[in-house]
């Protein structure tokens, strides 16, 4: 992500850069300030949230670990005899909320161990370690299924109603039940309030993704609906312009008689390049006007390798780069990911030709796949036309907008860069094949 802010900054910083080609104003033979300034912008709006939530993340962790360590009244002794070292308590609460930083990858290991730190109460009295437990909860109740999300809750009051009891042993024999009544309700509530709020996040973060899906599937039917149009339009005018010259050449041929023969032959070459062309309008109408996605649904993300090998076998010398845990996509983030990097690596065959070296970084976060192609050298060549994915990367920067997503490039020394943020579902970490 810092590589990203790094390269915005340069594009708004070099002159020559303001001469390249903005993903998101298309391609340009001129400078485009307005839009090489767009693609650090984007950048920063792209790092600023994830810097602000770290640091958020880390607040929150260390005051869970301060407020835990607060009741505790510095009592070692244990039940069953003996002192507990004094070191031991700082150290655990610190690993705990190390262990909390690791929340929304594995919400419900996390969960578990917080669920047994909170159980220590069992062999040390005068130690109440709930704030854990509760942080815990919340980030399993945003993340899981309902059913487990609910046995979570049960489970989760079992330790805290054990402090209910501990607070009720020291009152006078007569008030231990209304104490005890007492502590354990209040401990229910601010349970619940935790629980609960995890899932309203939840539910919202679903209505989130929904809507997101719902944006995606009408940009694709505004396009189809736009393709359509266009194929009318080229059979209006343009199909019917074609036949007519090829008529008018026809006839033209058939009355010259014995004229010049090279007149002949330039009216046969307009016959024979008309009739070329409406075949190709044809096959172009169709294509237009087909019901069959634009996008081969086999295309996923998963399938990288295969892509990978194909521009291999072009020339390319590419290098891949991974760091993270791959995490679900929707199928419209899956084919959007698949295709940046097709389009990237035919950008790079086209531009850059056989030899280029090319590195290709997948950075996968808690919240979406960071994708960068870096290109440098080689000699300019066609490209394959089974790499190209027939969309453009400007086609694919407006379907990363509608998923909120973000894509940018330009110069990167004596190369080119690209690099997009693809959102990834909130759900549990998948392995690709």
């Amino acid at each position: 992500m810092r590589r990203q802010v790094a390269a915005g900054r340069r594009v708004r910083g070099d002159p020559r850069a303001r001469a390249a080609v903005s993903v998101r104003a298309g391609t340009t033979a001129g400078p485009e300030p307005s839009s090489v300034d767009a693609a650090g912008r984007a950048a920063d709006r792209v790092q600023r949230p994830v810097v602000r939530d770290r640091i958020a993340d880390a607040a929150l962790v260390i005051v869970t670990g301060a407020v835990d360590l607060a009741f505790w009244s510095g009592d070692r002794d244990l039940i069953g005899g003996g002192v507990l070292p004094l070191w031991v308590v700082p150290a655990a609460a610190a690993a705990l909320c190390a262990v909390l930083l690791l929340r929304h990858r594995f919400p419900l290991g996390v969960w578990v161990l917080a669920w047994l730190y909170t159980s220590v109460n069992l062999f040390v009295p005068e130690y109440y370690p709930f704030a854990y437990l509760l942080v815990a909860s919340y980030a399993v109740a945003t993340r899981v299924p309902g059913p487990t999300a609910r046995l979570v809750l049960i489970a989760a009051a079992l330790p805290l109603g054990l402090f209910g009891y501990r607070t009720a042993q020291s009152a006078a024999p007569e008030a231990q039940l209304r104490d005890f009544a007492t502590a354990a309700a209040s401990w229910a509530i601010i349970l619940s309030i935790a629980w609960g709020l995890g899932r309203l996040a939840h539910a919202r973060e679903q209505h989130a993704r929904a809507e997101r899906e719902r944006l995606a599937a009408e940009a694709e039917k505004a396009l189809a609906a736009q393709r359509l149009r266009l194929a009318h339009e080229l059979h209006d005018s343009v199909s019917g312009a074609v036949a007519g010259m090829i008529l008018h050449a026809g006839a033209a041929r058939a009355v010259c008689g014995g004229a010049d023969p090279r007149v002949r032959q330039a009216l046969e070459v307009i016959e024979q390049a008309g009739a070329q062309a409406m075949t190709e309008l044809h096959s172009m109408l169709g294509l237009l006007r087909s019901t069959v996605p634009a996008d081969p649904p086999a295309a996923r993300f998963a399938d990288i390798e295969r892509l990978l090998e194909s521009a291999r076998n072009a020339g390319l010398d590419i290098r891949v780069d991974r760091t993270g845990t791959a995490r679900p996509l929707s199928p419209a983030a899956d084919l959007a990911a698949y295709r940046i990097v097709q389009e990237s690596l035919t950008n790079v065959i086209k531009h850059a030709g056989r030899g280029a070296a090319v590195t290709l970084v997948i950075d996968w976060t808690d919240r979406a796949l960071d994708l960068t192609v870096r290109s440098r050298g080689g000699q300019p060549t066609p490209a394959p036309a089974t790499l190209s994915s027939g969309m453009g990367l400007r086609g694919l920067r407006e379907r990363l907008d509608v998923l909120g997503g973000e894509l940018t490039g330009g110069p990167d020394n004596d190369g080119w860069r690209v690099h997009a943020t693809v959102p990834a579902a909130t759900t549990a970490p998948m392995e690709l094949s």
